[in-house]
């Protein structure tokens, strides 16, 4: 690593401006959890008790930013990436948050998790069953535009401001292949894109690769579309993640971030065979998702109640079944795993023909 002045300064800046990041949004955490505390037990979301979960949980939050500071002081990462937003817009939106967390509370409480308005009722009856959810007690789950406004805002909230230091992580193993390239050439493939924050970053990072960004929802996918907006090299598809409408072999990478924890046992296999089938020979998988029991078993009391305070189906068979078999299972080899906060890493590459 270069250990001149410069690096050094962006090093330590880039370490600081993610510990302020985190304070920030850990404000708001906070304050959402004061003043629902009346009414949950330690506020909702629910916040942990146990003083040596809280001292690991900080370790794992400070190395996973000491870690993406090397890539900003390396120059893999540029300092684009850290951007903020507009001041006001953002401080409309952390309001409307606080209101929404009531809500959510109130939707939680009513233990109501397949609700629909009618204009959502027709998008969720298109979509597969698993989908037809209020995931995190949403209302209209993934298929309301207020869920798509509020989504990236409430998601740096849960986790303390460190969301996008998490996503990051999946620019590692693309930047370990193609750092040089700029990604002249290739293709990549985001699957469950969202809002398509993470296949901005991809941009960012390798400005020259082809990128198509793929989400089962309609309104989330028109959020993507603002938000590359001006980038010429990519385009938008509305497919599940287990019926990729692509032929064999397209792409050179397929990555996925906080995907695989909203997929019962047997649609996440789908999804692992069908990343394979349509990535090249000896392509690159990756994905970002939430840790797992077996990754830092102090923590594990957090990973079980989460799926306590927010409508996760699927998530507590997610926890028992280690992403790497998974992986493994579906012919992707050498898979790398690393973890980051309250998140992990798992990348691989598929077998060359």
């Amino acid at each position: 690593m270069d250990h001149s002045p410069r690096s050094r300064l962006l090093q330590w800046g880039t370490l600081g401006y993610g510990l302020g990041r985190g304070a920030h949004f850990l404000a708001q955490l906070r304050a959402l959890q004061t003043l629902t505390r009346p009414w949950v037990p330690g506020g909702f979301p629910t916040r942990s008790r146990d003083p040596q979960v809280e001292e690991r949980l900080f370790q794992e939050l400070f190395s996973l930013l000491k870690r993406e500071s090397e890539e900003f002081a390396s120059g893999r990462f540029p300092l684009s990436l850290l951007r903020p937003e507009n001041p006001l817009r953002h401080g409309l939106r952390a309001g409307a948050l606080l209101w929404d967390g009531w809500r959510l509370l109130r939707q939680k409480k009513s233990g109501r998790t397949a609700v629909f308005s009618e204009q959502a009722q027709e998008r969720a009856s298109e979509k597969p069953r698993y989908y037809q959810r209020n995931f995190h007690f949403q209302e209209d789950g993934y298929l309301s535009e207020s869920s798509a406004a509020l989504y990236e805002h409430q998601v740096e909230v849960l986790f303390a401001g460190m969301a996008d230091s998490m996503r990051r992580m999946v620019l590692v193993p693309l930047l370990d292949r193609w750092v040089s390239t700029q990604g002249e050439g290739l293709r990549i493939l985001e699957v469950g894109a969202g809002t398509g924050r993470v296949s901005h970053m991809i941009h960012q990072v390798l400005p020259k690769a082809r990128l198509t960004v793929s989400d089962l929802s309609e309104v989330y996918l028109q959020r993507a579309r603002k938000k590359l907006e001006g980038i010429s090299k990519v385009e938008f598809i509305q497919a599940a993640a287990e019926e990729l409408p692509f032929q064999a072999g397209r792409f050179d990478a397929v990555v996925s971030v906080f995907l695989f924890h909203e997929l019962p046992l047997e649609v996440r296999k789908k999804v692992l065979v069908e990343k394979v089938r349509v990535s090249r020979a000896g392509g690159l998988i990756a994905a970002v998702d939430s840790l797992q029991l077996h990754d830092i078993p102090e923590v594990a009391s957090i990973l079980e109640q989460f799926p306590l305070d927010f409508h996760e189906p699927y998530y507590r068979d997610y926890i028992e079944n280690p992403l790497e078999g998974l992986f493994n299972e579906a012919g992707i080899q050498a898979a790398h795993q690393q973890t980051g906060f309250v998140s992990k890493c798992v990348s691989g590459l598929t077998f060359a023909s």
